[in-house]
């Protein structure tokens, strides 16, 4: 029993150091600071949640916009 306890609060403890639990299972909002300029052509994908890599976050903000369908940023890179 006590070797049980211990290795469940050390899977606790590594799983909350790890930033991987859950917390930010559905993704983080897009910046859109480029709204009137139109969008640079650097190339730094990111994965919206829909499943598609959006080469930088701006061009994910316009599709946004243009769809008006909240598409976060599932994780920097691509898909």
């Amino acid at each position: 029993m006590k070797v049980a306890s211990i290795f469940l609060l050390t899977a606790l403890v590594l799983m909350s150091l790890s930033g991987n639990s859950g917390a930010n299972i559905l993704g983080r909002e897009a910046k859109c600071t480029n709204g009137v300029n139109g969008c640079p052509r650097i190339y730094n994908p990111v994965c919206g949640t829909d499943g598609v890599t959006y080469s930088n976050e701006c061009l994910l903000c316009v599709e946004n916009k243009e769809r008006q369908t909240p598409v976060l940023i599932q994780k920097s890179g691509p898909c």
